[in-house]
């Protein structure tokens, strides 16, 4: 039976070097894997980012990437509720994508837990963990799913992702991976030493 394993770590956390390490860790134990980056599985979202920019509840910055958008959902309740909405439909979409491939493992990339944290951050809700959408968003989940949330130092990963500094979103981000490191069906794993010791603390879990 092939099992999912879902990295979820706020940008900067190390998650794409421990990914890639792992893949390689996995196949030389004669594990087949396969990996998709789940973040903008968007459906109905694309509509609701279009309204946001015409609404001007998106607004676009120059940061050390050039200029992108960034949101600012709280702006608005009613907008920040259809958002959420419209993101778990789509999340729920894309559980299809992660189903339909054939190997071992299954690495899913910033899927289920870093949605709910962005919109959390986004529309500056900061119980969105404790409540009905933290459950309806893990239903999402397929069976045999393990869970990783990746940490590393906040000095760390200022310095690894310095667009990080003026982004008014990441202080509640940050603060929101702390609170999901409570959840019990969370796995932390600590990437402030080697990458050779993050992965090998996942290993540990899902191969018991």
């Amino acid at each position: 039976m092939k099992k999912f394993i879902i990295i979820s770590g706020i940008d900067g956390s190390g998650k794409t070097t421990i990914i890639n390490e792992l893949t390689k860790a996995l196949e030389v134990e004669g594990k087949t894997t396969k990996y998709i980056w789940m973040r903008f599985n968007h459906y109905s979202v694309k509509v609701m980012n279009m309204l946001a920019r015409m609404l001007r509840l998106s607004v676009k910055v120059h940061n050390a990437f050039g200029d992108v958008w960034e949101h600012r959902l709280y702006k608005s309740r009613l907008f920040c509720k259809l958002y959420i909405w419209c993101s778990y439909f789509d999340n729920k979409l894309a559980r299809s994508k992660a189903l339909k491939l054939d190997a071992d493992y299954i690495i899913c990339d910033r899927w289920v837990n870093d949605t709910l944290i962005d919109l959390g951050a986004e529309c500056r809700i900061n119980n969105i963990l404790d409540g009905k959408w933290y459950v309806k968003f893990q239903s999402i989940l397929p069976h045999q799913s393990y869970q990783f949330v990746i940490i590393r130092n906040k000095k760390d990963i200022l310095d690894c992702r310095v667009e990080n500094t003026t982004n008014p979103d990441f202080p509640y981000r940050f603060a929101l991976y702390e609170r999901l490191l409570q959840k019990q069906e969370i796995n932390t794993i600590d990437n402030s030493g080697t990458i050779e010791d993050s992965v090998h603390q996942i290993l540990n879990i899902i191969t018991k």
